[in-house]
């Protein structure tokens, strides 16, 4: 008898799950629901409802688990790209700096220096005219100023 109340009991609760909603409208516009009209003129909305297919929400959970590894895949393929660049850039700065330090010194030496030469294959020195000395010294500036700048 006790088991005969527990599935009475069980089926009055079931069935109130599916409870009908009314839906009405009040005088200021807002939409109001409920399990039981309240005013003249509610209306009985009819409500479907379906099994859940649980097979179908794994898939959809697996899908989307796949494509958020995949864009954190994407995520830090990009991070890296972005550190690779940050380091070839810092590269690029030190060799500029080096060859800036390289052609101001170069520079010194040109404008500083009495006279230029070019060494001979023998070991001795040819000295350079005054106006081969301002074209090497010009060319120095211009590496300054492409280094430097």
């Amino acid at each position: 008898m006790k088991m005969l109340a527990i599935i009475l009991l069980g089926l009055s609760v079931s069935l109130s799950a599916g409870a009908a909603v009314w839906m009405w409208t009040d005088d200021g516009g807002e939409v109001h629901y409920s399990d039981y009209p309240e005013v003249e003129g509610a209306v009985l909305v009819d409500i479907e409802s379906h099994p859940t297919d649980r097979a179908a929400i794994a898939e959809q959970r697996r899908k989307t688990v796949a494509l958020e590894r995949e864009r954190q895949k994407g995520e830090q393929l990009r991070l890296d790209v972005d550190r690779e660049e940050r380091a070839d850039k810092k590269d690029d700065r030190a060799l500029a700096k080096a060859n800036c330090e390289q052609a101001k010194a170069a520079y010194e030496t040109y404008y500083n220096a009495p006279r230029l030469y070019k060494p001979t294959a023998d070991g001795g020195r040819e000295y350079l005219s005054s106006e081969e000395t301002d074209a090497l010294r010009a060319k120095a500036k211009a590496s300054v100023d492409e280094w430097c700048n």
